[in-house]
């Protein structure tokens, strides 16, 4: 089987407080698996590889072997796991608080040798939101095999912008937040970061604007779209870039069509944001996701 889409990131433990005081200790949280999570909607060709603490939870692990997913690549570090406090309030505002210590983040970070021999036939690798020391090191020898996609990372912006501008010229798919867009060029004129971004390298860039939908920009053709959010109820926005990330890159190497995957990007948004964690997206329904796409679709193009 060759491979539609690799997912690589990391996995998370999450300790989360809701916002009746609840606890919910020792959840399921990572960039990779929302990522990953949100592809399945386009895709059965989907995997992902994220190194795993020798704390990481046996029952995680039991679930994605139960859903039918393939962890293969989940290597085992010899340190804890990244984990993470996320704590509620009404509003859907949060504040996070890392448990983990940062120093320890590249050796959590996926590298190639993690990276199982038949992921590498892939027509797509998601770089998703890991140390940037480690995005760079596979942005260039994953383009060796397929396209590559990065989304930046909001916290090591700082005092590494021109790394993150070089990093570029390795980079088919740029995939930032309007703040990360903001923290690296320090504007918020996003058609012109879109132009920044591509002049650095990237053919595509894609600004993630949460309620506001995304923003898509082609290079070849100097074009611009904008694709509207799917219209749905906001419980938790934790993994929703992440899961659009997915949702995209799923559909750029099923198509090749930029609209369409803004399109099942923003449905893919849409499954995250609507219960706390990502339980609920294990049980995604194709149909479902199909249908929002239709219906967005007509939204984007109606008069």
């Amino acid at each position: 089987m060759t491979y539609d889409l690799i997912c690589l990131g990391n996995l998370t433990i999450d300790d989360v407080v809701l916002p009746d005081k609840t606890e919910r200790l020792g959840c399921f949280g990572g960039d990779a698996i929302y990522s990953a999570l949100g592809a399945s909607c386009w895709s059965d060709k989907v995997s992902f590889v994220a190194p795993v603490g020798t704390d990481f939870p046996e029952e995680h692990l039991a679930h994605l072997h139960e859903s039918g997913w393939d962890t293969r690549g989940l290597p085992q570090r010899d340190l804890p796991s990244i984990r993470n406090w996320v704590i509620y309030k009404d509003n859907n505002n949060r504040t996070w608080i890392v448990e983990s210590n940062p120093d320890d983040y590249f050796a959590l970070s996926p590298t190639l040798e993690d990276i199982p021999a038949d992921y590498l036939d892939a027509k797509a690798f998601m770089l998703l939101a890991m140390d940037l020391a480690s995005q760079e090191t596979l942005a260039p020898q994953l383009r060796k095999h397929g396209l590559v996609a990065v989304d930046p990372q909001e916290d090591y912006i700082a005092g590494n912008v021109e790394r993150i501008l070089e990093l570029l010229k390795d980079v088919d798919v740029y995939l930032p937040s309007q703040e990360e867009v903001y923290r690296i060029l320090g504007h918020r004129d996003y058609e012109k970061a879109c132009r920044q971004f591509a002049e650095r390298g990237a053919g595509t860039v894609v600004v993630k604007m949460g309620h506001e939908g995304s923003l898509i920009y082609e290079r070849g053709r100097d074009a611009f779209t904008r694709i509207p959010a799917y219209p749905t109820k906001v419980v938790d926005a934790t993994g929703a870039g992440d899961a659009y990330c997915g949702g995209f890159m799923a559909m750029v190497a099923k198509s090749g069509d930029l609209v369409q995957a803004g399109l099942a990007g923003a449905v893919s948004a849409s499954f995250a944001i609507e219960d706390f964690g990502l339980t609920h997206m294990f049980a995604l329904d194709r149909k479902e996701a199909q249908a929002r796409l239709v219906t967005l679709k007509k939204q984007l193009y109606q008069p």
